[in-house]
Order: structure tokens, then C-alpha cells, then sequence
């Protein structure tokens, strides 16, 4: 127990080290700019579009489930940059459990993310309805969808962590970039049987189904959603046993 004490100590410490890094950073501030910016480029292209209500909503969704890989791969880039600064010397020097810094870094970003993804979807909504005038979906489905899209995110932040100590952002930025191009293509037929093997595809799924069974497609499997579930649960367990024992090794880009 008091071992336990002390491990949550510290990881508490490193999450308040980690904020303290990026007071000074640009972080933060992408993600408020960002989802603004998207809400801004939708709203004006909505007001003249010949969408129906229910698609521009549909629309937004998908676009912002495609280009959320890219988007953490930026700021997990922006995040490691500035362990660049120091030599990586503050992953290991400051702390008794090696694993807390990585877990640390990770549940600030993923929360930072939420946040965003939170004003993104909630924001649109509400502007959205100012806007026409009309509700599509109402502020706790909007919430709902918000949730589940960060959820999908949860693993894409560890993984771009990953690729940005390992290797280097430029690999980060092409992953993400090629993450851009399968979730698009994952949304589509081609996807059946396949994107629950990869979880950048997870939130447009998960929240495509959410809205076509709102909608009222009997379609809808409840099984399908569930075994789909089931894979990223497994998937999630396998990807951070292998990443965690991954970072107990190592030492620093060589």
C-alpha cells in the first residue's frame, strides 16, 4: 500500500512537471485554436451548402474522427520536443518508477485532448443550432459522441509518444498522415472486417454507429458493435503491455 501511495505521488508530480513545461509552449493553445478554427470553416460552409441538417452534422463528425490521428501526432511532436531540450534526462532522472513519466506525459496530452475534442463537438453543436435554428441532436448526444471520440483517441496518443521517442517526429507526422488516410478509407465499405484492428479508425466507427442508431437504422448490429469492443479491448491491453515494458528499456534515443 504505501509503495502504491508513493507511485501515485510521483505520477501526480510528473503530470504538474508536465503542465509546467508548457506553460510557455503553443500546446495549450492549439487546443483551443484548433477546434475553433474548425468550427468556424464548417459554420461558414454549412450556411451556403445544400446539406440537409442531419448530414452536415453526419459530416463534421467524420471529418473530425479523419483528422484527429494527424492532430496528435503534431502536438505529441510538440510534447517530446521539449524532452529533446533537455537530452530526455528529465524521463529519467526524476522519478523511482521509470514508467510514470511516459503515463504522465500521456494522461496530460490525453486529457488536453478531450478538452479539445469537448469544444469541438459541443461548440459546433451549439452554433450549429444558433445557427439554423433547428436541433439535430441534442447537447448530451453531442456529449455521448464527443466521449466516445476521445476514447478512440486513447491509443493513438501512447502510440505517437512512442514513434516520437523512438524515432523521430518526421515518422510521427507520416504516420499520422497515413492514420489521416486509413480512417478516411476505413469509414467506407472497405473497412468491414479490418478497422477494428486499428484504432485510429475506432471514433469514426464507434460514432458513425452511434448516430445511424439515433437515427433509427435497424441496421445497427448491437452484436457487430459489441465484438468490435471486445478487439480494441484486446488490442488496447496487448499495445500497452508491449509499450510499457518497451519504455522500461529504454534510454533515450541512440
Amino acid at each position: 500500500m504505501e509503495n502504491l501511495k508513493r507511485n501515485v505521488e510521483e505520477l501526480y508530480r510528473n503530470m504538474r512537471g508536465e503542465m509546467w513545461k508548457m506553460r510557455h509552449t503553443l500546446l495549450k493553445w492549439l487546443h483551443l485554436m484548433i477546434p475553433l478554427l474548425g468550427i468556424l470553416v464548417f459554420l461558414s460552409y454549412y450556411s451556403f451548402s445544400g446539406w440537409s441538417d442531419q448530414g452536415k452534422v453526419y459530416g463534421y463528425m467524420e471529418v473530425l474522427s479523419i483528422v484527429l490521428p494527424l492532430i496528435v501526432s503534431v502536438v505529441s511532436a510538440m510534447s517530446v520536443e521539449l524532452e529533446e531540450k533537455g537530452h530526455f534526462q528529465a524521463l529519467f532522472t526524476v522519478t523511482v518508477y521509470k514508467r510514470n513519466p511516459l503515463i504522465a506525459k500521456w494522461m496530460v496530452l490525453w486529457s488536453m485532448g478531450f478538452a479539445a475534442i469537448l469544444l469541438a463537438v459541443l461548440g459546433f453543436g451549439v452554433c450549429f443550432g444558433i445557427q439554423t435554428g433547428r436541433t439535430v441532436l441534442s447537447v448530451g448526444e453531442y456529449l455521448v459522441l464527443a466521449v466516445v471520440l476521445w476514447l478512440g483517441s486513447m491509443n493513438l496518443y501512447l502510440l505517437h509518444l512512442f514513434l516520437n521517442l523512438a524515432f523521430s517526429k518526421t515518422i510521427s507526422l507520416c504516420v499520422g498522415t497515413a492514420q489521416l488516410a486509413v480512417s478516411a478509407l476505413f469509414l467506407t465499405g472497405l473497412g468491414e472486417g479490418r478497422w477494428q484492428f486499428f484504432p485510429c479508425a475506432w471514433g469514426g466507427r464507434w460514432s458513425g454507429y452511434l448516430l445511424q442508431y439515433w437515427k433509427g437504422n435497424e441496421s445497427v448490429s448491437g452484436e457487430y458493435v459489441a465484438n468490435s469492443l471486445v478487439v480494441g479491448a484486446v488490442v488496447t491491453i496487448l499495445f500497452w503491455c508491449g509499450a510499457l515494458l518497451w519504455f522500461h528499456y529504454y534510454e533515450g534515443r541512440q
